[in-house]
């Protein structure tokens, strides 16, 4: 069927451009948190070997704490944004056990960056599984959630009408602009008599009336040779 066939088309072309909306925002989010994350723990193996440097202790009780939380996420996928009293303190008394203490507060700053991160990498992993997902013709009938592409493509769709529409207005207010300037020039140059005689005696307008003359003498010669042959004849 050519008309299921071109919907289906037109649906998946609206998929793919909010679906590459979506990964462009969450990218540029993901290096954000990720550089926010990496001033708090420190530099990596490879800065610290390349850069002759070291972490601060308390870079070192943020690294601590990261791999413990890590621990949290890993098992629990589904983990809600907010740490538990419980699961706070499980984690200061496992890093106390690996000789390390870190301070609640601490492990309360890390665990936002981490989780953010952790948060936004899994909405850009859901986004890719429903680009394939819609590829096959499956996003009814499949696991995949992606109510977000659904969103973002709305929030597309508004900023290409936003934008179309501040287009025109901004297209509209110029033109009412330079229609306005222009009326002002010309009414300005109805009353200068000295502009009106540069804009009728420039060098453009002498160089018109040469041509015109050299035309007409042109003209006149040819008319001239005409008669001369029609004599001889």
């Amino acid at each position: 069927n050519c008309a299921g066939h071109k919907q289906w088309y037109q649906r998946r072309v609206r998929g793919d451009n909010s679906i590459l909306f979506m990964e462009r925002i969450l990218k540029e989010r993901i290096d954000l948190a990720q550089e926010d994350l990496d001033q708090c723990i420190g530099p990596g193996w490879r800065e610290r070997w390349t850069g002759w440097r070291s972490r601060s202790p308390l870079e070192v009780q943020c690294v601590a704490a990261k791999n413990e939380l890590q621990k949290l996420l890993l098992a629990d996928d589904q983990h809600g944004k907010h740490l538990e009293n419980d699961e706070l303190t499980t984690v200061r008394r496992n890093l106390q056990t690996q000789g390390v203490d870190v301070p609640y507060e601490s492990i309360c700053k890390v665990w936002e960056k981490l989780y953010k991160l952790t948060f936004l990498n899994r909405a850009l992993t859901s986004a890719q599984q429903c680009r394939k997902a819609f590829y096959h013709r499956n996003i009814a009938c499949n696991a995949v959630e992606c109510n977000d592409v659904v969103l973002f493509w709305r929030a597309n769709k508004m900023l290409e009408m936003t934008s179309n529409a501040l287009r025109l207005q901004i297209m509209n207010t110029e033109a009412q602009r330079l229609e306005k300037e222009v009326k002002q020039y010309l009414e300005d140059l109805s009353h200068d008599e000295e502009k009106k005689r540069n804009l009728i005696t420039g060098k453009r307008v002498e160089l018109a009336e040469e041509l015109r003359r050299v035309r007409g003498i042109q003209d006149k010669l040819d008319a001239f040779i005409e008669e001369l042959k029609k004599e001889h004849e």
